[in-house]
């Protein structure tokens, strides 16, 4: 059986609408996002955070497709177009601005292999991770989303434990959480050469349209919380998990491949995070 994994990271994409703080004025949202102070501390959150666990995967058979604005400054353009170079998994669209699930759907769609029997499709943010097994993990759990499969609707796996990763005043802090229907690893199952995408789907409310598994254990993910969400962040903490300093590193490093110190260097602003 073939299995793809495709995976969809937003990178400062401009659309129309859709922005939870900032208002609907396109020309407003292009300085808001394109900002240079606001790009290059995205840009650390992606290079230390996002993409080393997903160079490090146990299975590197995956796609992940790095949808950014057409007008992307150059600069912050060559900087993805490295990444890809190191990291061949890597797809850059550049999208002109539009409505957002529309330009994401088709994106994801030129990529779908239509060989494949099943397509298992994730997003995340630029400043989100997943562990560096995901994605062997979320080919060996298929056994247990194909029981609930369905011709017309894809199955969801959520990977409810993970880590938050916040940076407040200039200093950084983590904490583990467990959350439900989060976007960092929440997977979904759709049966090969099916129309409809995971852009079909709220993150928060997919468990009403579609069979969904909660799935405890090993931290899975880890969501980025910071001044330049567009979310306000209102949930993090519910579900918080007491933890000492040194499990945390252990976490960090064991599921992401991560150092604590380096990361927290990283994202301050202290130190490269590609050096």
């Amino acid at each position: 059986m073939r299995i793809q994994v495709l995976g969809l990271c937003r990178f400062s994409l401009l659309t129309q609408g859709d922005f939870q703080t900032t208002g609907d004025d396109l020309d407003r949202n292009r300085a808001i996002l394109y900002d240079p102070a606001r790009m290059e501390q995205r840009m650390r959150w992606f290079e230390a955070v996002c993409i080393p666990p997903l160079m490090w995967q146990t299975d590197p058979d995956f796609l992940l497709i790095i949808v950014t604005g057409s007008d992307l400054p150059a600069r912050w353009l060559a900087r993805l177009q490295r990444l890809a170079q190191v990291m061949p998994q890597i797809r850059i669209e550049q999208l002109p601005p539009a409505r957002h699930a529309p330009s994401c759907r088709e994106a994801l769609a030129r990529h779908i292999d239509l060989t494949a029997d099943v397509v298992v499709r994730f997003r995340m943010d630029d400043d989100d991770a997943v562990a560096v097994d995901y994605v062997r993990r979320v080919r060996a759990d298929h056994r247990l989303a194909e029981r609930l499969a369905g011709q017309h609707h894809p199955v969801v796996i959520n990977y409810i434990s993970g880590l938050v990763a916040e940076v407040a005043d200039g200093r950084f802090a983590l904490h583990a959480e467990m959350a439900q229907n989060w976007v960092p690893a929440q997977t979904f199952y759709f049966p090969g050469g099916a129309v409809r995408s995971l852009m079909n789907y709220r993150h928060d409310k997919v468990w009403t349209k579609a069979p969904t598994i909660a799935m405890p254990g090993r931290a899975m993910w880890i969501r980025g919380h910071h001044a330049t969400n567009d979310s306000r962040g209102h949930l993090i903490g519910r579900n918080r998990i007491p933890t000492d300093e040194a499990e945390l590193a252990q976490v960090l490093s064991r599921r992401f491949g991560l150092d604590l110190p380096a990361l927290s260097a990283a994202l301050t602003g202290t130190e490269d995070p590609l050096a």
